[in-house]
């Protein structure tokens, strides 16, 4: 499986530690997304132009089945690309909370966890075999979480594309703050 990692920074403030974690993508990787988006685009924009010019009546099913799945498949193309350029992940610590924002370019919200509400603060468990696993890891999508933690019932998840070994030392420190 091809996959990408994400590059971190982590500065200390007077509140807390903020960690930024950066998507990363070899120069290959980029190019061959991007390729794949102006490919995708044409053959599907003439698909498109081909069936309404020659278009009847019991074709509008499957033209609408078509636009539908080539319009998904580019909105998440093109969301990949714009996540690897100008996304990050924001985790501010402090002694009282986890602040998490993830943030495409200047958009984003940040939601804060309380820590002491904060439990079970672990690494993501996929088996290595898992289909999940392998479409996570893959360069062309906006996923791959490592770290998990309940909060007030609900599993939240962040930490896209970390490694094993960043991922490991961040969840440390998140602990370390919260005690």
């Amino acid at each position: 499986m091809i996959d990408s990692e994400a590059k971190i920074s982590i500065d200390k403030t007077d509140e807390g530690q903020v960690i930024v974690i950066y998507p990363q993508l070899k120069s290959w990787q980029t190019i061959a997304l991007r390729i794949w988006v102006a490919v995708w685009s044409v053959t599907g924009l003439l698909g498109i132009m081909g069936m309404l010019r020659e278009s009847s009546g019991d074709q509008w099913a499957y033209f609408i089945v078509f636009i539908m799945l080539w319009g998904y498949f580019l909105y998440y193309a093109i969301r990949s690309i714009v996540w690897h350029q100008s996304g990050k992940e924001y985790v501010r610590i402090t002694a009282e909370s986890l602040d998490y924002k993830r943030s495409w370019g200047s958009y984003g919200k940040a939601v804060s966890y309380d820590l002491e509400t904060l439990k079970n603060m672990e690494l993501v468990n996929l088996d290595e075999k898992a289909f999940a696993k392998a479409y996570q890891d893959a360069f062309w999508t906006v996923g791959g979480e490592k770290i998990v933690f309940d909060y007030i019932g609900k599993k939240v998840v962040f930490g896209l594309r970390l490694t094993e070994k960043d991922a490991k030392t961040v969840v440390k420190m998140i602990k370390k703050r919260g005690r």
